[in-house]
């Protein structure tokens, strides 16, 4: 871990966008390249060609999130029809094959189907997984006869068409899902590193060029800069309006209240530590994607 600290007697306060909110430090690396490429090259920082490239790389890897969640709606729409088709195959095959064994429904198991030997019924498949086996197996039975010999009904054409493009769909929403998956965990590793450049180009700042003084001048590189006093103030308004009142106080006092530490440049922090790294794509990563 590391932990710097400047102007910790500032008035001032910056904010550092969360890291795990994407789209914040999107924004904020934004506005850093703008401003940036406004200024001479001569005065461009170290940290600028580095963001910018981890900017294009992170809208890149979105770029395929987008492209693999398309793809995984249109499939996942195109899985549903194939399934009712599928499913009326499957049936229409069931009965074709009861009217023709109906003395001895054991024999629909060359065409893939299973039966009850008590009740001489001819089994339906439950799931998509045994659709698709089923009508596997009664496609290559029906290829393996005569032509002569062959049912008429369900056609078989159809149903060899129906096979293979459920079969494919089916790969296609899967490939989507996992390509959308694999992306988003991808920008989280883009977007952490893009917030310690973030950090580092503060401290970069405040040494060579800000004499250590934190400045409002942050918010030209996209920071949010506040003011500590108004920040203390609301946390103050915050605590008075959640003291009870004499009517609900209780015997016991409650135990005071902590914030959690907000990150900033009076106590600017970075942590380049691979156990932190690795912990990059949380548990719930493909929450509120949309927001992006």
């Amino acid at each position: 871990m590391v932990i710097n600290k400047f102007d910790t007697t500032s008035d001032l306060h910056l904010i550092y966008p969360d890291k795990d909110k994407l789209a914040d430090v999107v924004a904020t690396v934004h506005a850093f390249i703008q401003y940036e490429q406004s200024r001479p090259p001569e005065d461009q920082l170290p940290h600028t060609p580095i963001l910018i490239d981890l900017l294009q790389q992170w809208e890149a890897n979105d770029q395929k999130r987008t492209d693999g969640e398309a793809q995984r709606a249109d499939a996942a729409e195109k899985v549903e029809q194939l399934d009712r088709e599928i499913s009326k195959i499957v049936r229409h095959a069931r009965k074709t094959l009861d009217a023709a064994f109906p003395s001895n429904p054991a024999k629909a198991k060359a065409w893939g189907f299973e039966a009850k030997h008590v009740t001489k019924n001819i089994l339906l498949p439950q799931t998509r997984d045994d659709h698709l086996r089923v009508l596997g197996h009664y496609i290559a039975k029906e290829q393996s006869r005569p032509a002569a010999e062959r049912f008429l009904s369900p056609d078989l054409s159809e149903a060899m068409r129906v096979h293979e493009a459920l079969r494919e769909q089916v790969a296609l929403r899967r490939a989507g899902q996992n390509q959308r998956e694999q992306a988003v965990a991808a920008s989280y590793v883009i977007t952490a590193k893009m917030h310690y450049y973030l950090q580092a180009a503060v401290t970069h700042l405040l040494a060579f060029k800000f004499d250590f003084v934190l400045t409002v001048k942050f918010q030209y590189w996209g920071f949010n800069v506040v003011s500590r006093r108004s920040t203390a103030g609301k946390e103050e308004d915050e605590a008075i309006a959640d003291t009870p009142t004499a009517a609900t106080t209780s015997p016991e006092p409650a135990p005071e209240a902590t914030s959690p530490e907000t990150p900033s440049t009076n106590g600017t922090s970075s942590n380049g530590s691979t156990s932190d790294a690795v912990d990059l794509a949380p548990d719930n990563l493909l929450d509120g994607w949309e927001k992006l």
